[in-house]
């Protein structure tokens, strides 16, 4: 889930007594007498001529006024008798006028702010024990809501977006719109539907064709989904004979569990790296300072790492990027063995060798994804990062399986650039699977800013080792870390999504419906700014 707030404040509410209500008659009765003779004495003014039809014309209008305050008054009377029924339970006397109170402060609101009182709106498309939670619904164009509200996940979908009004209060100013509002959903653009909303709150639902349904409950605030399948007691996969019963959000229908609890020897395990990396943390700081402050470019650094088995990637970038003319001066190499080094500095690249953290690392390739090799590197991938940003620089991390068209920092230091506002830059991953939801991103490549929001989101990342180890993913344990400092810190993510040309992948590559796309690459119609074989 996520939140957006406005600026706009409350204004207070004020609360109602016996004793106002009594004082609301008084004055209400007398305003109206004095205010009709003003009235009927202004017709007879020097300059105003009453005839016979204007005469009928104001006792009919007089007559009406009249019916409408005494109806006014008897139902304040009603009020005042159901008050006085409570004389002997506080606690009941107390909780009518509260409900009393609300009431007439919504009145109050609707009246200040310009809104229909519930008698003028009609009948709602709710009843009434919901008025505090639904009120109406608006539809707007998803590409009109996602360009204004944009929560950085990639869009995969094509349905409308459904804007729930909670209360009178959110509905727009628009009379006409209320009206329609309160019988049917009304569609509008986002601007109108959410004129009046001071928090907007996001809840995405999956583009699938299963029988899902989603409750709507009015609760303490919760900033994530719960999750319900029909299953047996014993587990296993969905049986619809089944009642619904509680399962972490990654089950699927076939019964296999997306995340599992790191058990207590990875744990160990990871503390133990964890405690290497602590003991040398400062050393290796200071080391690598001055070579930072070397290869910096507008206070950002281009990061790698390697091992010895995926080297031939690594010339592959070098090569293909002078090739093109583009400067790779400002890449930091952070090889995890000797040899890497020294190809990399051959190569003409700046390296930054951490032996007391990498030397254990493995030097061969990996076989298959998420194989020990692969792992293993994983680690390397969050402390390079983790490292740089904590100078206080920004990053641009990529995977050696990359190639430029064009240098990728000019997409990112763009002033211009509509994307330009957010905290951190993901590519899409393009497999919108439960495993990498909500984002998707792709821990390939990606742009960091350095913020207090973003270290400590790396520096969670760290600490968040034994899940990178027990779901054999740097990307499926950095997603779930993602989403949470996203809702929790309000860091901003933006996922470069895989509809763009600037970032295509893997995705691109095997996807059948991308093959047009990749033709064009190929012959230079298109120009993105990278291309990565991440698939």
């Amino acid at each position: 889930m996520v939140r957006l707030q406005s600026r706009t404040s409350q204004s207070a509410s004020k609360k109602l007594s016996i004793f106002t209500i009594v004082k609301y008659v008084l004055v209400s009765g007398l305003s109206f007498y004095f205010g009709s003779i003003i009235t009927v004495k202004s017709f007879g003014s020097e300059d105003s001529i009453l005839n016979t039809h204007q005469i009928s014309e104001i006792k009919r209008n007089y007559e009406a006024l009249l019916q409408v305050e005494r109806k006014r008054n008897e139902e304040l009377n009603a009020r005042v008798q159901e008050h006085s029924k409570y004389d002997s339970s506080p606690q009941q006397a107390m909780n009518i006028n509260s409900h009393n109170s609300q009431e007439n402060r919504d009145n109050y609101d609707n009246h200040e702010e310009g809104r229909l009182p519930d008698a003028e709106i009609g009948q709602s498309l709710f009843d009434s024990s919901l008025q505090y939670m639904a009120v109406g619904i608006s539809k707007i164009d998803r590409e009109d809501f996602l360009g204004n509200f944009d929560y950085g996940s990639p869009s995969d979908g094509i349905s409308p977006v459904l804007l729930m009004h909670h209360n009178q209060r959110s509905l727009p100013m628009s009379n006409e719109k209320k009206r329609q509002l309160s019988s049917s959903i009304v569609p509008m653009s986002a601007m109108d539907a959410t004129e009046n909303c001071d928090f907007l709150y996001v809840v995405t639902v999956p583009n699938k064709k299963d029988r899902m349904c989603t409750a709507i409950v009015q609760n303490y605030e919760n900033f994530h989904m719960q999750k319900w399948m029909r299953r047996s007691e014993h587990g296993g996969p969905l049986i619809r004979t089944e009642p619904l019963r509680y399962v972490n959000r990654g089950m699927n229908s076939k019964g296999m569990r997306t995340f599992r609890v790191p058990d207590q020897s990875t744990i160990m395990k990871h503390w133990e790296t964890l405690g290497t990396y602590f003991k040398n943390f400062h050393d290796v700081l200071l080391e690598l300072k001055p070579i930072a402050e070397k290869v910096a470019v507008k206070n950002t650094i281009i990061v790698m790492t390697c091992n010895m088995g995926q080297s031939e990637l690594l010339m592959n970038f070098v090569c293909n990027a002078k090739a093109k003319g583009l400067d790779v001066s400002n890449v930091l190499v952070f090889p995890t063995d000797q040899e890497t080094k020294d190809l990399a500095e051959g190569l003409g690249l700046t390296t930054f060798y951490d032996e007391k953290n990498f030397g254990k690392l493995p030097k061969g390739e990996a076989k298959h994804y998420g194989d020990r090799a692969f792992v293993a590197m994983m680690f390397a991938k969050v402390v390079c990062v983790q490292m740089i940003n904590y100078l206080g620089y920004d990053v641009l991390f990529q995977d050696v399986d990359v190639v430029w068209y064009k240098n990728p920092l000019d997409f990112f230091h763009d002033p211009e650039n509509e994307l330009h506002g957010f905290d951190m830059y993901f590519q899409d991953d393009g497999a919108h699977s439960v495993r990498y939801s909500p984002y998707s991103a792709n821990s390939g490549f990606y742009y960091i800013r350095s913020n207090a929001e973003t270290k400590y989101f790396l520096v969670s990342l760290l600490y968040a080792g034994d899940m990178i180890i027990t779901s054999k993913s740097h990307q499926q344990a950095l997603i779930q870390v993602l989403a949470e400092h996203a809702s929790q810190f309000g860091t901003r993510v933006k996922i470069l999504s895989r509809d763009m040309n600037e970032f295509p992948g893997g995705w691109h590559y095997n996807s059948k419906a991308k093959k047009d796309f990749m033709k064009s690459i190929a012959k230079g119609d298109i120009v993105p700014y990278i291309f990565h074989m991440s698939w």
